[in-house]
């Protein structure tokens, strides 16, 4: 299971208004973590949660709130964040619950040795996954299970489209808890179920090499007898077909605010993170165009 971190802003598109809405959301999410879970917790923050989170707010009646507060990374600045509120106490819960899953993940596919950090850090998540579990019980109950079938599927080596359907099953059902619209709830469904394509085709192609060195299961490298360049461009092609797919259903939301934000994501950041993972890693890190850290 991925851990994310490939839902991104294409950053140069946007204006610094829009910047500075993304910026207050990663900030306030960042706040909450360490709120709810403590400082440790505020590791597992992603771009992929903060998509979460502004989603959620984007659809909601109420506007969140925003203050300036002083950063515990970069106390001598105060920088705008949003402040609480239930989408950003979701995206936290959800973060805990997907690294506790993705740990367990570490540990299983991995020996006593190679899976020693997994396992210390599955002792020290375990509060906080108790924590979140009570808070969403089913959801974490439909994690458990995508991730048995994930195994399942990855152990006898199954093709790209069954090998998708677990992670594509989980962020349909993170979105579907979205919907304050019975009429909005299956459009969620069906998003999430194409972002989870999506973010499980882009970390299989990110780390194509790595497990063609290692061995390791590659739903792209069941494509047996393809060259490394045709094998990326038709992996990018899947990534392609998928990302349209989740733009239709994106197009179907009710969306209040940070509007523009979103739509750079959905229609120009996924784009850009599959035009670079179309590329070799040593071009990658040559040329690369993703965008930079949040402060």
């Amino acid at each position: 299971m991925p851990l994310f971190g490939y839902i991104r802003t294409c950053t140069p598109q946007l204006r610094v208004c829009e910047l500075e809405a993304y910026k207050a959301v990663y900030c306030g999410l960042c706040r909450e973590l360490g709120r709810r879970f403590g400082m440790a917790a505020r590791f597992t923050l992603s771009y992929d949660f903060t998509f979460l989170a502004m989603l959620d707010m984007a659809m909601r009646e109420e506007s969140p709130a925003i203050g300036r507060r002083r950063c515990t990374f970069n106390p001598l600045k105060k920088a705008p964040a949003v402040e609480g509120g239930e989408a950003l106490a979701y995206a936290c819960d959800v973060a805990v619950l997907m690294l506790w899953h993705k740990l367990r993940d570490d540990v299983a596919d991995s020996g006593f040795w190679k899976g020693l950090r997994a396992r210390m850090g599955l002792l020290l998540a375990r509060r906080g996954y108790r924590k979140a579990a009570a808070r969403q019980p089913e959801l974490s109950g439909i994690m458990a299970q995508a991730m048995e079938r994930q195994s399942a599927l990855e152990q006898r080596g199954a093709g790209l489209d069954e090998a998708c359907q677990p992670t594509a099953d989980i962020l349909s059902a993170v979105l579907e808890r979205l919907a304050h619209d019975p009429g909005q709830r299956r459009v969620l469904q069906r998003l999430g179920m194409m972002l989870g394509r999506y973010v499980y085709l882009a970390d299989a192609l990110d780390d194509l090499e790595r497990d063609r060195k290692s061995g390791c299961y590659n739903p792209f490298l069941t494509a047996a007898g393809e060259e490394s360049g045709e094998l990326r461009d038709n992996a990018a092609g899947s990534l392609y077909l998928t990302i349209a797919e989740a733009s239709k259903a994106y197009e179907l939301l009710d969306i209040r605010r940070f509007g523009p934000v979103l739509d750079n994501i959905l229609f120009l950041g996924l784009r850009q993170t599959a035009d670079e993972l179309r590329l070799p890693p040593a071009q990658r890190r040559r040329g690369r165009t993703s965008s930079p850290a949040i402060p």
